[in-house]
């Protein structure tokens, strides 16, 4: 199991939990990861999805762009666990959490 974890903002510290693929934006009809304060972020901005390859970070058409090492993405890599992402000017990573016992 995974978690989107907010590392800024007003949602610093918040997660969202996900087990295959999580879509984030500022639309909470549309997605499950809601920056619902973020001006910069689309309605549905990004997805992360967990597959055969890794994590699969996707931008969904935004209009301010996803960012991984402070280049701007297009369409989709790979990322990894913990590493920073941003979705108009919000910081984002994805955590790995235990399995429950």
């Amino acid at each position: 199991m995974f978690a989107i974890e907010a590392m800024n903002g007003p949602f610093d510290g918040k997660i969202w939990p996900f087990e295959q693929s999580i879509n984030i934006g500022r639309d909470a009809s549309a997605v499950q990861a809601v920056v619902p304060t973020d001006r910069t972020v689309s309605r549905t901005h990004a997805q992360v999805c967990a597959d055969l390859t890794g994590l699969r970070l996707t931008d969904l058409g935004s209009s301010n762009g996803t960012y991984v090492d402070g280049h701007a993405i297009d369409g989709s890599v790979i990322i990894t666990v913990g590493q920073p992402f941003v979705v108009g000017r919000t910081m984002l990573r994805v955590l790995e959490l235990a399995a429950p016992a």
